[in-house]
């Protein structure tokens, strides 16, 4: 869905150890139309939600886990795409 000129949150279901929920990705696009451009992405979830509850002796580990992401593209040849929205 998009939620600004840039933005979009996609919902989807996220695995780990076999474990799926649905999660939440947000996106910010740039460069759109422009020959080359970025995603940025981002999502956060509770690594217990998906059975990983233990820990490791006398360290500390959060319940919850930052995913970033950062992707960078460039056309090398054909026409501009025409995205429709």
């Amino acid at each position: 869905m998009q939620t600004g000129p840039n933005t979009f949150e996609v919902d989807g279901d996220f695995t780990i150890r076999g474990v799926s929920n649905p999660e939440k990705l947000t996106l910010t696009v740039s460069g759109k139309g422009t020959g080359s451009g970025e995603i940025n992405g981002k999502m956060v979830f509770n690594r217990k939600d998906y059975g990983m509850d233990g820990g490791i002796p006398f360290i500390k580990i959060a319940d919850h886990v930052d995913v970033t992401f950062h992707l960078k593209g460039k056309r090398i040849s054909g026409p501009p795409l025409a995205l429709k929205q």
